[in-house]
């Protein structure tokens, strides 16, 4: 069947005439506002939706396949493919205001875009701010060139403007120091942000907060080996973990298999003993306590070991299957301990990783760490912004 276009006063109206005729499942080609006749001064504009129903290509009607097709799918960020939007996409689409809808009518393949976007888990008002910003970043680009080749009506240009604004809107920080071709992370220096510690006879310590079950413990344990191993540091752990049963004997478990020293600390004092018995060590990894994040009398207690006396380094590391107001509420409240960065665990179950573009922009800081599994040390990525948008995306490997 070849595609049909549907006329209606709104795109509201449209898309529900392609529905009733060709199905849920039609696939929107082409959206188009016709203006009204200006002769006539009680006509109204109108839109005009070209649909066809699910399973239908235009290689069908030419007998060839679009030239590009080998370099899309050599496209790093090939979450943006060519599959077009459903009826479903565009009805929820529908009801975000005018400035998206005329978005979506002046750049055709923005409604593809929009609804992939969505569809990782990016909240409708990020997803609404990045869309905009890219149409406008190539429409003013565009300007400046005079071009009139029809970029506006490229969707590989827009889909490049939005992957552009995409990156813009995260950001990560490396754990590790590089210096020419070699690590040269030493005692005195700071893993994250280049500080130089108060007292260069101390190691660089990092200690790991977060609600309870965020996976703190694996984490840091993925990288003790990663630094003891691959970085040739030498490693000590501390855990003022002294809630939850059995946490102190994970985290031992993990120390003896890679044979590194590990110390409980329950208060100010068993930490400051801790550290002074690790004074040899390049790196201190500390394991926290989980708790909930309403819970202030335990929030003060860490606060008064990992804000104390020592330079301490704080990283919140949240799971990704929390929900985002939890998640939100989280990041609020573990404020308080001044986190440098955000480690988000678990990213292998679930497919709305999205959601961490939020959270970088709810509360501003880079992400370092990111974990995809249970294996120690593999299940660890360092992200740069190409690989964290490529997780979020959906299009890395994580398993």
């Amino acid at each position: 069947m070849r595609p049909k276009i549907f006329k209606a006063e709104t795109i509201q109206r449209a898309i529900a005439d392609v529905k009733d005729e060709l199905g849920p499942d039609a696939m929107i080609l082409s959206t188009r506002r016709i203006p009204k006749n200006p002769r006539d001064p009680y006509a109204k504009g109108k839109f005009a939706v070209e649909a066809a129903p699910k399973g239908f290509s235009r290689v069908h009607m030419t007998g060839q396949a679009d030239k590009n097709s080998t370099d899309r799918a050599d496209d790093a960020f090939g979450f943006i493919k060519d599959a077009l939007v459903s009826i479903k996409d565009i009805i929820s689409i529908a009801g975000l205001g005018n400035g998206v809808q005329t978005m979506m009518l002046n750049h055709p393949g923005a409604s593809s875009l929009f609804a992939l976007l969505l569809r990782t888990g990016i909240s409708e008002k990020m997803v609404s701010s990045i869309m905009q910003k890219a149409c406008f970043s190539m429409e003013n680009h565009q300007n400046k060139r005079n071009d009139k080749t029809g970029e506006l009506d490229s969707v590989a240009s827009l889909k490049n403007y939005v992957i552009k604004e995409c990156i813009r809107q995260i950001n990560t920080r490396k754990l590790f120091v590089q210096s020419g071709v070699s690590d040269t992370l030493g005692p005195a220096d700071d893993l994250s942000s280049g500080r130089r510690l108060c007292s260069s006879e101390l190691p660089y310590m990092a200690a790991f907060v977060g609600p309870t079950g965020a996976g703190k413990t694996t984490t840091i344990a993925k990288l003790a080996a990663e630094l003891t191993f691959k970085r040739k540091k030498r490693v000590g752990l501390i855990s003022i973990d002294n809630y939850r049963v059995g946490a102190f004997e994970q985290l031992k478990a993990y120390a003896s298999i890679m044979g590194l020293g590990c110390i409980p600390a329950f208060n100010s004092d068993d930490f400051s003993m801790a550290v002074d018995k690790m004074r040899s060590m390049d790196i201190i990894l500390i394991d926290t306590a989980g708790h909930s994040h309403s819970d202030k009398l335990r929030m003060d207690e860490l606060a008064g070991v990992v804000n104390g006396k020592f330079n301490v380094s704080v990283h919140l590391v949240l799971s990704m299957t929390t929900g985002v107001i939890d998640m939100k509420a989280a990041a609020s409240s573990f404020a308080s301990l001044n986190p440098e960065t955000y480690v988000f665990t678990k990213i292998d179950e679930t497919n709305r990783r999205g959601k961490i573009m939020d959270q970088i922009n709810e509360l501003s800081m880079p992400v370092s760490l990111v974990t995809n599994g249970q294996r120690v040390p593999e299940d660890l990525i360092i992200p740069d912004k190409r690989t964290l948008l490529s997780i979020m995306l959906g299009t890395e490997q994580t398993g």
